[in-house]
């Protein structure tokens, strides 16, 4: 009786299964990768938001953040967290960092990738008060946001502006400040409120090649 012969790949169906498999990882990690750089760069736009809308809410209500605040204004705050370079790494909070974000009902939940910032202009006719851990107060409001999230050497950033706008004819009275802190702005230009960009609406402004 006739032995069968055992079935099996040649040695060039091999090669060129391999090849194919070299070739499909070459596309889909890359790929793969930067998906999950722009995933992690969400967390900024995210926050972007979350403090313009918690800005927008402290405007909006009477709350006084300390004796003799103004009421009815934007506050600024310097770059939180305190003392940490953005990298690809998470930056982490201390209380101190949190007190800030606290103030104006800003909820930070673990570390960032993100460094995070306000600055205000027409500030309240008479009133120079300041609060501990916060900046000045304004009617005008910019909202800036760093990372190095692909550890490239290029800073991104994400903005948002609120300038003062004239009641009567929706004009600008006083535009928004500049971004706050070193980042790209290819996009945005000076750091400050781009012609085509909408009031309070989130944007990136680096060119980086994560996006």
């Amino acid at each position: 009786m006739q032995k069968k012969l055992a079935k099996g790949f040649t040695l060039i169906e091999l090669m060129i299964v391999v090849a194919i498999i070299g070739i499909l990882a070459a596309i889909a990690i890359p790929n793969f990768l930067r998906y999950q750089l722009r995933a992690k760069f969400a967390e900024l736009r995210t926050n972007v938001e979350a403090i313009t809308k918690s800005e927008t809410s402290l405007r909006q209500s009477e709350r006084t953040l300390c004796v003799g605040a103004p009421t009815g204004n934007f506050v600024a705050f310097a770059a939180v967290p305190v003392g940490q370079a953005v990298s690809s790494q998470k930056l982490l909070w201390i209380d101190a960092d949190r007190l800030v974000a606290s103030a104006i009902d800003w909820v930070v939940q673990g570390a960032t990738y993100g460094s995070y910032a306000t600055a205000t202009a027409a500030p309240p006719v008479g009133n120079a008060v300041t609060c501990a851990n916060l900046g000045a107060f304004g009617g005008a409001l910019s909202v800036s946001a760093v990372s190095d999230i692909d550890a490239d050497g290029t800073r991104a950033t994400v903005g948002a502006w609120q300038p003062v706008r004239v009641a009567a004819t929706g004009a600008v009275g006083t535009a928004a400040p500049g971004l706050v802190g070193p980042g790209d702005l290819t996009v945005c230009g000076a750091a400050t409120q781009p012609a085509t960009i909408g009031d309070s609406q989130v944007t990136v402004c680096s060119s980086d090649n994560i996006f």
